[in-house]
């Protein structure tokens, strides 16, 4: 008989025991899932009636609320908890361990709840047309000049001054899922406002992929197609500035391989800019004259190495350009470009400061910046511009690199100008630009880290900082067989070469401010007053939106 009653006490004790433990295993198990685990739908064990709640004896009883000595200090919406009235400690124990259990499962359910509602995507709105957004920018440059006495005598006493070369404000948006517009205008160059990039753009065509039509930069050279505001140096470079077409009205259609490596674009617009100058922006944007005065360009690219899953961070790509122009002319009565002709003057990499409005001969500078070369202008009938184009990043370190070549078809022949150069950048606190697929150039920089400063702690940023170097040639030098050929008292006074080093430094600020300074070495060969140097010190402070 003692030996039944140990038998029967030891099983019932050996019993609780386990279910204690396996108590403990599922509050450890739904522990775990509380902790950001997913729950295994097998944990739900109430529902799904795999524990249930053990019965209380015919000696135990309910306790009622007023009896119960910790109701005090119990939870607020915790489950109903069923309480023995007496029993052993394992009895208790094992009714607490599940109470606990049903417990967490309802704090389960919350969270889950909870992260269902987080992990809901916002509904994306719906895009409406015609929409439109105002962008623009400003740029407030000043600048100290150095010459030589020859410097000074063969190109003008620069004059030392302040002012804005660029104000810009511009309309962008759709007015369609594959409908684009544009409308820029700047109030800081002649005409004032002047008209700059003003299209329309279709996409999403069949063979051609993107139409565009309007005043635009034509599809020649990386460093015409580069944004002003995201220039490493003030201005481009001397092959740009001598030999560029740029802006002008026309048609053009471009389009990008599938795997956007390659990138292609052709351009037929009216050649001739103010009063049907061959070079330069066109600032009216109108071009009149019923003589020729059409012209074709176009541009490849293709990226040789891109690692896409370092977002523009190292790449390299190769590119090649060709633009052909028959020049124009007015023959209205009282017009004073009758004949076609051309004519390029090239600046030392600082922009006109001045009244660019107002045209000034060569080796004058009474109306702000002068030119250091200047071909004269004469009869011909066409020009054909060739490029090359390089340019590589590799992290913080950025090269770009041009050669250009124009062969002008005058009335005495075939006359050649080149000129090339090549630019290194490196940013010193690890950043890198990135690459715009669009126009297949190097744009903005955003910073690690914006500057910031206050009041009581001082500052606590820095923003992005730049150095570079760049040095540029053009030669441009007319045969003698062109002398007595000259139009309007122009000569070939400003022939010569230019040699420009620059080295400069840029400080962003943050992505949308930023400070530029450049020091520009020239070194000028001129046909008539032989070599001379200037040096010029120029800044700039942006802000763009």
């Amino acid at each position: 008989m003692d030996l039944a009653i140990s038998s029967a006490t030891t099983g019932r004790s050996w019993r609780k025991q386990f279910l204690a433990f396996s108590a403990f295993a599922i509050l450890a198990a739904l522990s775990t899932s509380a902790f950001g685990q997913e729950p295994a739908a097998s944990l739900n064990l109430f529902e799904s009636g795999a524990i249930t709640p053990r019965p209380l004896q015919p000696e135990h009883s309910f306790v009622t609320p007023s009896e119960m000595s910790l109701s005090d200090t119990s939870i607020p919406n915790e489950p109903a908890m069923l309480v023995p009235a007496e029993g052993d400690a394992d009895d208790l124990l094992l009714q607490s361990l599940l109470n606990d259990v049903a417990s967490l499962q309802e704090r389960i359910k919350s969270l889950e709840g909870e992260k269902s509602s987080k992990d809901k995507k916002p509904e994306e709105k719906k895009k409406t047309y015609p929409n439109a957004k105002i962008t623009g920018f400003t740029q407030l440059d000043g600048g100290l000049f150095d010459q030589s006495e020859v410097n000074k005598e063969t190109v003008g006493n620069l004059q030392n001054g302040l002012g804005f070369r660029r104000a810009r404000l511009a309309v962008t948006g759709g007015v369609s899922d594959f409908t684009r517009y544009q409308l820029e205008m700047d109030f800081a160059t002649a005409g004032r406002p002047s008209f700059f990039d003003t299209w329309i753009e279709q996409s999403n065509l069949p063979v051609v992929g993107t139409a565009k039509i309007g005043q635009y930069c034509q599809p020649f050279s990386v460093d015409a197609l580069t944004g002003f505001r995201n220039l490493t140096f003030l201005e481009r470079s001397l092959p740009f500035l001598a030999f560029v077409p740029f802006r002008r009205i026309g048609g053009q259609f471009a389009d990008t391989s599938d795997d956007e490596m390659t990138q292609w674009a052709v351009s037929l617009f009216r050649t001739g800019g103010y009063k049907n100058a061959p070079l330069g922006d066109n600032r009216y944007a109108t071009d009149i004259g019923d003589v020729g005065g059409l012209s074709l360009s176009t541009r490849v690219t293709h990226l040789m190495a891109y690692d896409s899953h370092a977002k523009d961070e190292y790449l390299w790509h190769l590119g090649a350009s060709y633009n052909i122009s028959f020049l124009g002319a007015d023959t209205a009565k009282g017009s004073t470009t009758k004949i076609p002709f051309y004519r390029t003057r090239v600046l030392p990499e600082f922009g006109m400061l001045g009244y660019s409005e107002d045209s000034q001969p060569f080796g004058f500078a009474n109306a702000g910046t002068a030119s250091f070369v200047d071909s004269g202008q004469y009869p011909a009938d066409a020009f054909h511009l060739f490029g090359l184009e390089s340019v590589w990043q590799n992290g913080p370190w950025g090269a770009q690199a041009e050669w250009m070549a124009t062969v002008v078809d005058s009335m005495v022949g075939n006359i050649f100008y080149n000129g090339a150069y090549a630019q290194l950048a490196y940013r010193l606190t690890g950043e890198h630009r990135e690459y715009n697929k669009n126009t297949r150039t190097l744009g903005k920089l955003v910073p690690k880290t914006d500057f910031y400063s206050f009041k009581d702690r001082g500052i606590q940023g820095w923003g992005a900082w730049e150095v570079a170097g760049r040095l540029s040639f053009v030669d441009i030098r007319n045969p003698d067989s062109l002398n007595g050929h000259y139009l309007n008292g122009s000569s070939a006074i400003g022939n010569g070469t230019l040699v420009n080093s620059t080295l400069g430094f840029t400080w962003f600020i943050n992505v949308h401010t930023k400070i530029q300074g450049n020091w520009i070495h020239c070194m000028l060969d001129n046909v008539d007053t032989g070599n001379s140097t200037a040096n010029l010190f120029v800044t700039r402070f942006q802000v763009d939106f």
